[in-house]
């Protein structure tokens, strides 16, 4: 690490000299203007002009597993360090473009620009200015209300069309967490954010985690919704398990709009209201009949992981 004194001329400027060698490599000329972004931890980056993140292009060979590389994608999709990826390989047949493309599908921003021969292009194309990271959460957290209120409806009318549509929605809270994540290891790299992004780093990370437990809560959903399908459940039992996702339901918007507004008192008088309704669930659940337990079981999974959000609304209150 390089150190530079600082100078003080007349009564307001401060002057720091920039390193030869970074002056040289950037090809600065006197009087030309460098632009600065202030860090949250104090630091402060300095860039020289028409400096953009470089688009930086990476070549897979492909050697026919295609499960191995559907892998290598959703992690290069996360990392959020290429514009452009392209597989090749003799073994890229006309069936793996295809689940390739299928896979592009759920990754937004994620595009397949060629398929010729042996070789797939694919591009991300994600506008980081539309899609933020509050906004992306708050998408997410309105899919997973949906499911519920679908799943509270089936249960009532036992409606296997409406279970199965239930189980389908999953995939977009799949494609929404993924993009968090992205988004979040785009915080890490000091990228510069979206700038309709309102979060800082700290924030951020919080709310990568609160993605992942709303990710979790809406595969307890698909698991019920997918067990139920296949159950013939009694009146009474129908009745009882709607009403306990329609509690859960509430639940889960009372939380996210109190981790949304940082709103610590109300937080606090929620984990003591998730906390009692969480006995009653392990009461129910040993007086219940052996199918029951494994939805009831589902429905306190859906309870403990609001419960985190929650908590994490009170860490996040206090910075």
């Amino acid at each position: 690490m390089e150190t530079r004194k600082v100078q003080v001329t007349g009564k307001s400027t401060y002057i720091v000299t920039l390193p030869k060698k970074w002056a040289k490599k950037s090809k600065l000329d006197g009087g030309e203007t460098v632009s600065m972004s202030y860090l949250e931890d104090g630091s402060l980056v300095i860039a020289p002009p028409g400096w953009k993140h470089a688009e930086r292009n990476l070549k897979i060979s492909f050697n026919g597993n295609i499960k191995g590389l559907k892998r290598e994608i959703v992690g290069i999709y996360i990392l959020d360090e290429y514009t452009s990826i392209e597989v090749a390989g003799k073994n890229l047949d006309k069936e793996m473009k295809k689940e390739i493309k299928q896979l592009c599908r759920g990754l937004i921003g994620f595009e397949v620009v060629e398929n010729v021969g042996d070789r797939v292009v694919i591009n991300d194309f994600l506008d980081k200015d539309e899609l933020t990271i509050a906004r992306t959460l708050k998408r997410m957290s309105s899919i997973v209300y949906l499911m519920m209120d679908e799943l509270a409806i089936a249960m009532q009318e036992q409606n296997n069309e409406l279970f199965a549509e239930v189980v389908a929605r999953d995939d977009e809270v799949d494609r929404m967490y993924l993009l968090i994540s992205k988004q979040f290891i785009s915080r890490l790299h000091l990228h510069q954010p979206s700038k309709n992004d309102k979060l800082g780093l700290i924030e951020s990370f919080y709310y990568r985690l609160a993605a992942e437990d709303v990710e979790r809560i809406a595969d307890h959903v698909t698991k019920v919704a997918a067990i139920c399908k296949e159950l013939s459940l009694t009146e009474d039992q129908s009745s009882l398990m709607s009403q306990l996702v329609r509690d859960s339901q509430k639940y889960f918007m009372d939380i996210m709009d109190i981790f949304r507004h940082l709103e610590k008192e109300q937080a606090h008088d929620v984990l003591d209201n998730i906390m009692s309704s969480s006995e009653d669930l392990l009461e129910l659940r040993d007086s219940s009949e052996p199918e029951m337990r494994i939805i009831i079981d589902s429905i306190k999974r859906i309870r403990e992981y609001a419960k985190k959000i929650t908590e994490y609304t009170i860490d996040l209150s206090q910075l």
